[in-house]
């Protein structure tokens, strides 16, 4: 149970990396990555959790991410900060367990690629999404974990969730070359952002399924 609780802080700082775009880079791309101070977007969690030996966990809970503020890095360009909170019930036949975790990031679009960093001053980020995204196009997007790709596996898949069905969305998928079992997919809808998110990790002796579905968004 530790080691699940670990593992939703770490999913609580994902959530935020589809959270963001302004309005300058290259055209028909940016418009996956809406923002704007004030925009909103609010989750379902679902999944479980088998551990050999163990009792299967059941998970459910809700998360919300907002773009708060625009500010500045310390080298001189734009972020944008998004704070995400995220409750998320642990369920098993004996208890339930609430965690709630919370995180601030930070985005910023580099006009051919948005990059995420963790604070103000860091001049380590992520690259979250390549511009213009582009069907079959992979990059890593860490390089302390060279050995995760992330690649365009789609421009035109139907997601159907609680706030809606949406067509045409990209989908991002990581891999991870030494963990065959593990992917991380984001499903991003142009005008909306990240509508779907799913995790999903195994090994021999645990497998973790989560998915967050957007419930509502405000998009200004």
């Amino acid at each position: 149970m530790r080691k699940l609780i670990a593992m939703f802080t770490v999913i609580s700082l994902l959530i935020v990396f589809g959270c963001g775009s302004d309005s300058t880079g290259p055209s028909g791309n940016t418009d996956y990555l809406p923002m704007a101070v004030g925009n909103q977007w609010n989750y379902s969690v679902s999944g479980y959790s088998i551990e050999a030996g163990a009792d299967t966990i059941i998970i459910s809970g809700s998360s919300i991410s907002k773009v708060l503020e625009v500010t500045t890095h310390q080298q001189g360009f734009q972020l944008y900060a998004i704070h995400d909170s995220t409750t998320t019930i642990m369920t098993t036949p004996d208890t339930t367990i609430t965690c709630i975790t919370t995180a601030m990031t930070y985005a910023h679009n580099a006009d051919t690629e948005w990059r995420i960093y963790d604070d103000t001053t860091s001049t380590d980020y992520e690259i979250l999404m390549k511009l213009p995204v582009t069907l079959g196009d992979g990059w890593i997007p860490d390089a302390d974990e060279p050995t995760v790709m992330r690649t365009v596996l789609s421009v035109s898949e139907t997601v159907t969730v609680p706030a809606g069905t949406y067509t045409d969305c990209a989908n991002l998928r990581d891999s991870d070359s030494q963990e065959p079992d593990f992917y991380f997919d984001l499903l991003f809808s142009r005008g909306t952002g990240v509508v779907r998110f799913l995790i999903n990790e195994s090994d021999s002796t645990e497998t973790v399924y989560m998915a967050y579905a957007l419930t509502s968004s405000i998009i200004n």
